[in-house]
């Protein structure tokens, strides 16, 4: 199915939360596994910004449907952001005041490295555009599947709404990102920039932002640590894998699956707890709720 950009303009909105059960978010909360996904989760979106400025440069700039996408993107990104802050502070655990800069300034150097090369690279030829897009498509594909995953972990279920419905959108953005790689990787130079990129340089959005290599194993740990969960990450590399030049795709494997191992070998105590809860929820939980995730 074509994408349509107009369409997408037409829809774009900011997640719907007026609906939401503020009351019962607040007396079930989260607990402090789920705050400290949620945390990441809002410091990586509120910090889209950023990521906005690595993309719109060179010839990528002058293209009026990745503008157009590009403005409303942000925008979107940056509600999710305002979302789950709100959530986080009903549930007792607000960010500081200062909590924006506080991440911004310690922000790791490799997001300084990518941006020096996504604002130079571009300008050499149109076809680094394609680097976005796969890049893009992967992030994108990667938080609608967090939101998914955290969304049937937890029993606040009005949490989990809002949860369902960030990662609607995010798939959304998803079938753009991903419309405009398929389309721009049949070029030659644009499937080996594309290739080459992803392979030396990618890893899962929000390390150096929204957290550190032990938190995106962490939410690894938690979120993928199940039978759901590994067919997840093995769904997003297939995915990939359709692009051209991306056939023999394992991006999402590698990266997630090598922070976990090191987590583990890092913080065994950790890994053990986790398990334990994780043993205990699959006795104790109802089934992820499909329904509730058609009807948000």
């Amino acid at each position: 199915m074509t994408f349509s950009i107009d369409r997408f303009v037409s829809l774009s909105k900011a997640v719907e939360t007026s609906d939401l059960d503020w009351d019962y978010i607040a007396r079930v909360g989260v607990n402090d596994d789920e705050a400290r996904v949620l945390r990441y989760m809002a410091d990586t979106e509120s910090h889209t910004i950023i990521y906005l400025r690595d993309v719109l440069s060179g010839h990528t700039a002058r293209d009026p449907e990745i503008t157009a996408f590009m403005s409303c993107w942000v925008y979107e990104e940056f509600n999710h952001g305002r979302a789950i802050d709100r959530v986080l502070t009903a549930c007792g655990r607000p960010p500081a005041k200062d909590h924006y800069s506080r991440v911004t300034a310690k922000a790791h150097w490799i997001e300084d490295l990518e941006a020096f090369l996504t604002t130079s690279l571009p300008r050499l030829t149109p076809h680094f555009a394609a680097v976005h897009m796969a890049w893009g498509a992967l992030d994108e594909m990667m938080a609608a599947s967090a939101y998914t995953q955290l969304a049937g972990y937890t029993k606040n279920r009005e949490v989990a709404k809002l949860l369902l419905r960030m990662a609607k959108d995010e798939r959304r953005h998803q079938s753009f990102y991903f419309s405009q790689a398929e389309r721009r990787m049949k070029h030659p130079l644009a499937r080996f920039l594309a290739r080459l990129a992803l392979n030396t340089f990618w890893s899962p959005v929000g390390i150096g932002v929204g957290g550190t290599d032990d938190d995106l194993a962490f939410i690894g740990w938690m979120l993928y640590n199940n039978p759901r969960g590994e067919e997840e990450i093995l769904k997003m590399d297939r995915m990939m894998a359709r692009l051209p030049g991306m056939e023999d795709c394992d991006l999402t494997a590698r990266n997630v699956t090598r922070r976990m191992e090191a987590f583990g070998q890092r913080y065994p105590e950790q890994l053990i707890r986790l398990r334990k809860e994780r043993d205990l929820e699959a006795m104790t939980a109802e089934p992820f709720d499909d329904a509730l995730a058609d009807a948000i």
